[in-house]
């Protein structure tokens, strides 16, 4: 990730400060790979149990989902591979590469490179429903969905094979510590441009259709709109930082970009969970029969039953709210402290009225 690190100024050797930023940026990306991998992993059992509501998109928000979860496990090892080299396959002190070097180069850009291609049949599924709403079920048909599902993974094969090749092939590969992993010794561009840039611009243009037919949609189709579009959003701003030092080449400090281009990029894996759970009410619904999500609705139902009690002689009476349907009661304590209701009868309606 990234491109146009001063190699110098990320030594450690050359800056205490950097050695610094260094342990806590790496502890920062590792915390985000831990909440990141949690929250997609709850983001998936819900969308397995809800799957059907509704189907098509459900399936487009899981495939995001998978990718998400892989990239946080991902960013969890990389924060660690920043804090020390040892956990990306490189020894510092014997300068020698290992075999996990390798596998994680060639997991890495794999998923690296899947952030952007999982983005496109998303888009393309509410594209769809806005520019050709009376074919949307028939070009958005289950089998169709998988087969776009699919083929957003397939597209990332040569890329792995590409890898393969190279290795086999005798390339170099190296650690670099701009990079803070084991890298192949080349320029390589174009894969930024085949797996980022290109996904980047057709989902703007789709976008800019859907907008130009936004207001025939139909009103369901805009509200599932509001949540892929949310989700979209993030990836984008996301993938912004890369893609100017791709069509730039602007040049950045070691700090700036390892914020811009690595730490800020990986928090994507945290938005996505969060947005479908503020968006989605089946979600919300899950989370709150979660032992997390009982706790918090017993503190709460114990915080509002304090706020409506009241003390008297030493003992806490508690008056509960009456609605217009509720009979006309009240709520005092025992001596053994236990809670009893009692009947007000008719006329005493009043004199309660006024002692209260």
């Amino acid at each position: 990730m990234g491109l146009g690190y001063n190699v110098e100024d990320s030594l450690c050797l050359s800056k205490n400060e950097t050695c610094v930023f260094r342990t806590v940026n790496g502890s920062v990306l590792t915390a985000i790979g831990m909440i990141g991998t949690v929250l997609n992993a709850f983001t998936i059992y819900c969308l397995i149990r809800h799957v059907k509501l509704p189907y098509r998109q459900n399936l487009f928000i899981l495939n995001v989902a998978v990718s998400d979860i892989l990239i946080a496990m991902l960013g969890l090892v990389r924060g660690l591979g920043i804090i020390s080299s040892t956990f990306v396959g490189y020894d510092s002190e014997t300068q020698e590469q290992n075999l996990w070097c390798s596998a994680y180069t060639f997991i890495g850009n794999t998923l690296w490179s899947s952030t952007m291609p999982v983005l496109v049949p998303l888009t393309l599924d509410r594209f769809v429903a806005i520019a050709f709403p009376m074919q949307y079920l028939t070009l958005m048909k289950t089998s169709n969905c998988r087969i776009i599902i699919a083929m957003s993974w397939i597209l990332l094969l040569p890329l792995l094979i590409y890898d393969i090749v190279l290795l086999s092939g005798g390339t170099e590969m190296v650690y670099q510590v701009s990079y803070h992993r084991c890298v192949f010794d080349i320029d390589r561009l174009w894969k930024k441009t085949v797996y980022t840039l290109i996904p980047f611009v057709a989902i703007v243009i789709m976008y800019a259709v859907m907008l130009l037919n936004l207001k025939r949609a139909k009103i369901e189709a805009k509200k599932l709109l509001i949540m892929s579009s949310l989700i979209i959003a993030t990836g984008l701003i996301t993938h912004l930082p890369d893609l100017l030092l791709i069509s730039f080449k602007v040049h950045m400090s070691y700090v700036v970009a390892q914020i811009t281009t690595v730490t800020f990029w990986y928090t994507n894996c945290i938005w996505n969970p969060i947005i479908y759970f503020c968006v989605n009410k089946h979600t919300q619904k899950d989370l709150a029969e979660t032992p997390i999500g009982l706790k918090i609705t017993d503190a709460k139902r114990r915080i509002s039953t304090i706020s409506d009690s009241i003390v008297v002689d030493g003992s806490i009476v508690i008056a509960r709210r009456l609605s217009s349907h509720d009979d006309p009661c009240t709520v005092t304590s025992t001596p053994n402290n236990m809670l009893s209701i009692v009947e007000v009868p008719e006329a005493s309606r009043h004199d309660l009225t006024q002692t209260s």
